[in-house]
């Protein structure tokens, strides 16, 4: 199973590790706040180019934290969880599986992959990615840690270190194969071809 090239064993992902990180204020990297945000970006960017959305896959769902907030910006989705954690699966009924090998007949309109695949070694990551292109149809919001986002941006007291740090290069080589990013961290599956003007288009 790919679930065992996580950086550590399967255990890892407890109680304690998502009371830490999403649970205690006083070492919480994320909680609802953030999630409003993000489910507002998403939501508005992916409207405004007009993209019907029907099926989400929140891939690395978590707690659960952007469920609410992605089916207040697309009402009429359906919402699917997917999670490695055998201990968060029980507690709020996630589909169990990890994003470099589940599988659908029929592909999602938006998929979610927010902070998940630095805790994946290269290959499992490389996989990850190329299963995201055949898992989704329309549109794709990544965010991920890199080495440049841990040295600049990252607040290391509160951010989970243990992770495989590799440049946003490697991320991008890999996702042009099938996405156009068109911005904030929102990629459209190639083919689609959303207007943009052209100050809207990321710049180089």
């Amino acid at each position: 199973m790919l679930w065992l090239h996580m950086t550590d064993p399967v255990d890892r992902f407890d109680a304690a590790f998502f009371e830490r990180y999403y649970g205690d204020p006083e070492t919480r990297v994320a909680d609802g706040g953030d999630a409003e945000r993000i489910g507002g970006l998403i939501g508005g960017l992916v409207n405004y180019l007009e993209l019907p959305v029907r099926r989400i896959l929140d891939a690395g769902c978590g707690i659960g934290l952007l469920r609410e907030p992605l089916l207040r910006q697309f009402p009429n989705a359906d919402y699917e969880g997917l999670e490695f954690s055998e201990f968060l699966c029980a507690r709020h009924g996630w589909t169990r599986g990890s994003v470099a090998e589940h599988s659908t007949a029929t592909p999602y309109d938006l998929v979610v992959c927010h902070d998940v695949l630095q805790y994946l070694d290269d290959r499992t990551a490389a996989r990850a990615i190329a299963n995201l292109g055949r898992l989704c149809r329309g549109a794709l919001y990544l965010s991920v840690l890199t080495r440049s986002d841990w040295r600049h941006a990252a607040d290391q007291s509160r951010t989970d270190d243990s992770v495989h740090q590799r440049t946003g290069e490697w991320y991008q080589r890999r996702l042009k194969r099938v996405f156009r990013h068109v911005g904030a961290g929102v990629h459209f599956r190639r083919g689609l071809d959303p207007i943009l003007w052209e100050l809207e288009t990321p710049w180089t």
